[in-house]
């Protein structure tokens, strides 16, 4: 089994190579930082590193166009990046940076790999989403939208690529700890340790699951928040920026 696995030197990336590597072929390990690369790499020749930033998408569809000839079998898109809470309006540079790396990589990436598993009539493709889709928080304007943008994508996706027996997964975690989640100064419900919420990614890639959102309760507090009326919904989440 060929893995291309993004945002891999840290975190749930790396832990997810880990798991992955008795089973994988070639694992191709996606991320900015060279110098935590280079310590991936020591860990198994198993693994190949691609030093990359993805906000650099005609380098990404190169990348692309790369692994298009290695056969492909898993592609987890799990790198993101995420501007610390503020109540002010985004400047355009942070708000284009944040949708190149967190939603546009991800086509541009797959612009070669898709076609590849659709000749050979099988593939897996899992996208890290976050349980923050399905809230558009008024002080995390870029990463809410980026990752409702891939919900919609990836069902798009999901329906496209059906009928060429490639599955396509969506996972929407919540709080988990990782060295994102390590910069916000606010209080984080239900937070998971790294162990455990890739014990549940890995689950639902195993299982195939369409879509998959975690920790349960906390999905269903928001769940029924969204079933509030809208102007309720505006205004406990305006009281987020006062």
């Amino acid at each position: 089994m060929n893995i291309v696995i993004t945002g891999a030197s840290r975190g749930i990336g790396r832990e997810l190579i880990k798991r992955y590597l008795n089973r994988a072929n070639k694992i191709y390990a996606i991320a900015r930082d060279e110098e935590k690369l280079k310590e991936l790499k020591k860990i198994s020749n198993k693994i190949e590193i691609i030093s990359l930033d993805l906000a650099n998408l005609d380098k990404v569809r190169e990348v692309s166009k790369y692994l298009g000839d290695k056969e492909i079998d898993l592609v987890i898109l799990n790198a993101a990046i995420s501007l610390p809470h503020s109540p002010n309006f985004t400047p355009f540079e942070d708000f284009k940076r944040s949708f190149d790396v967190n939603f546009l990589s991800i086509h541009a990436l797959l612009e070669y790999i898709v076609p590849s598993m659709q000749k050979r009539k099988r593939g897996k493709i899992v996208f890290i989403s976050s349980l923050a889709s399905l809230i558009a928080s008024p002080t995390s304007l870029p990463y809410s939208a980026t990752k409702r943008a891939i919900n919609s994508y990836a069902q798009s996706l999901r329906n496209l690529l059906a009928k060429d027996n490639i599955k396509v997964i969506n996972i929407l975690p919540g709080f988990i700890k990782t060295d994102m989640t390590a910069k916000n100064n606010f209080y984080m419900p239900f937070l998971m340790e790294l162990e455990d919420g890739v014990d549940r990614i890995q689950k639902a890639i195993e299982k195939n699951y369409k879509e998959y959102a975690f920790p349960k309760r906390f999905y269903y507090l928001i769940k029924l928040f969204t079933f509030l009326p809208l102007n309720l919904q505006d205004k406990l989440l305006q009281n987020l920026v006062k």
